[in-house]
């Protein structure tokens, strides 16, 4: 079956983007993220940072008193350039929250060293 001029206009009028004359456009590309800057992982590259093992949690204080817990966090690190890289999801506690975890991490810690 032949195509005719009139089936030709249709299917150009269907993937038109524009009015009249505009340039056609077949696919509307969307362009993926993969979750990681290729421009951050250049320069971790960059800085010989190397994953360290199976993490459950980490804590990171701040000034204010307050703290970036992080849970199943992939952690980092270079001894050369003496860089510690955390990425993962966190969340924002205060200090009256963190006490007692950290009171309990403290004892822990210096029982192993007994």
């Amino acid at each position: 079956m032949p195509v005719t001029l009139e089936q030709l206009e249709k299917r150009a009028a269907a993937i038109r983007t524009g009015g009249k004359g505009s340039v056609r456009r077949t696919v509307k590309h969307t362009h993926k993220s993969t979750g990681e800057d290729p421009k951050v992982q250049a320069v971790l590259k960059k800085l010989g940072v190397e994953p360290m093992g199976d993490i459950d949690e980490a804590t990171l204080l701040r000034t204010d008193g307050s703290a970036f817990v992080f849970t199943k966090p992939k952690v980092q690190t270079s001894m050369q350039s003496q860089c510690l890289v955390i990425t993962g999801n966190y969340a924002t506690k205060s200090a009256t929250e963190m006490a007692p975890f950290l009171a309990a991490d403290i004892k822990k810690a210096l029982e192993t060293k007994a």
